[in-house]
């Protein structure tokens, strides 16, 4: 029995599978988890929707942007945008079945003693505390009242955490923090810078160069497809940009072997 984490797929179905076979995956003993973004911009996001779902007696997601973009078309509170491909998802036939299950997938999970997130661990977060903060949100966005609270889920602030935070500004944080993190600036979280780490404004950090009150916890991620695959003390970044002509890569957990397929396409141009 093994257990692989597997970087950002969004909608590449292909690459997927031959990952599956590289690894010589079997869904009867094997375990996967997936850092987020199963969908959009790639060919097939609703085959691996699908794929994840029938196999979830095996495999397991955390949420990542593009999974909760995917939601809020779905609930009506976004509409799709300039390379979206998601349009299928929310025309297909088991659209509810898909999106009700995925609407249950957490921000957050501890597997064989790892942290699995999208985007990153907030610094200023201990393991104990990013665990409730994470299921708060997702008893939120899950819940009988979940439109009301993905309409809550858009906009860039607060940038900081604070205990003094009110309900809505708590879990908007949290969002933003386990899906859309990369850099931080003295006062906060910053959106606007997206690419690589030579070249980044004197003014921004790494997310996991700042001290952490969890570092001496191994937190392995995504998102962040412009740093690639990243291996560093208790860290392991997988998005390495199938979507963009990249790899699709998966770790190991037992040995932290890597394992990578080459895109056989560039679905999308990077953006820059």
């Amino acid at each position: 029995m093994a257990t692989y984490v597997v970087g950002d797929v969004q909608g590449c179905f292909d690459e997927l599978s031959r990952l599956m076979d590289v690894i010589n995956f079997n869904t009867d003993c094997d375990r996967i988890i997936f850092v987020g973004d199963l969908v959009n911009r790639g060919p097939a996001s609703l085959r691996v929707l699908q794929w994840v779902y029938q196999n979830r007696h095996c495999a397991s997601t955390v949420l990542g942007n593009h999974d909760l973009h995917l939601l809020a078309c779905w609930l009506g509170i976004s509409s799709l945008k300039d390379g979206d491909t998601i349009n299928e998802v929310l025309q297909s036939s088991d659209a509810s079945v898909l999106l009700c299950w995925l609407s249950q997938q957490p921000l957050m999970l501890e597997i064989e003693g790892n942290y699995i997130v999208h985007a990153g661990l907030y610094p200023g977060w201990g393991i104990k505390k990013a665990l409730k903060l994470a299921e708060s949100a997702r008893i939120k966005y899950s819940g009988a009242d979940k439109k009301s609270w993905f309409s809550l889920m858009y906009g860039n602030k607060p940038i900081a955490w604070s205990n003094e935070l009110d309900e809505a500004e708590s879990f908007r944080f949290t969002i933003n923090a386990f899906t859309r993190m990369r850099f931080c600036t003295s006062e906060g979280l910053d959106f606007k810078y997206k690419g690589e780490l030579i070249g980044a404004p004197e003014s921004l950090t790494p997310w996991f160069s700042l001290k952490r009150k969890a570092c001496d916890s191994t937190v392995i991620f995504g998102h962040w497809s412009a740093l690639g695959l990243y291996k560093a003390s208790n860290l392991i970044g997988l998005d390495t940009g199938a979507v963009w002509g990249g790899q699709l890569s998966a770790v190991r957990l037992s040995d932290l072997q890597i394992y990578q397929v080459q895109s056989s396409h560039t679905y999308q141009s990077i953006e820059i």
